[in-house]
């Protein structure tokens, strides 16, 4: 039980197709249900009524990725995320979040290089995570 998170091309049914994998990174995890709210205004977490201000979890469509968000992402991995702190989220990892960062560092980087490309070669990239 817990965060288990993953990003890859999209499939032409929108789902996603794992490329990379990470493992209760809180604050990347933060980061995306930001993103995945601003792209879905309209969608209420299906979470259970204690576990919503958790975020979306798994089956909801996840996150769309776009070069703005890969630009967002980017300075928050130069920042370590500061403004993505996570105060809540047993199933996230919340209580190592700082070592999370130091240790998904190098992975982080090397997705948003690879979405990128790939973004440039005309896929769709995308997050999503169950928790």
């Amino acid at each position: 039980m817990g965060l288990d998170q993953y990003a890859g091309l999209r499939d032409e049914n929108g789902e996603v197709k794992e490329k990379f994998y990470w493992r209760k990174h809180a604050r990347l995890q933060q980061f995306m249900a930001e993103e995945f709210d601003n792209q879905n205004k309209d969608i209420k977490n299906n979470s259970s009524e204690q576990l919503q201000h958790l975020g979306f979890n798994g089956g909801q469509g996840g996150v769309k990725i776009t070069t703005e968000i890969l630009q967002r992402l980017e300075d928050a991995i130069k920042d370590g995320y500061y403004s993505f702190f996570v105060n809540d989220g047993f199933f996230w990892g919340q209580q190592f979040q700082e070592e999370s960062v130091k240790e998904y560092k190098k992975q982080d980087k090397e997705f948003v290089s690879w979405a990128k490309e790939q973004l440039k070669n005309g896929e769709e990239v995308g997050y999503d995570c169950s928790w």
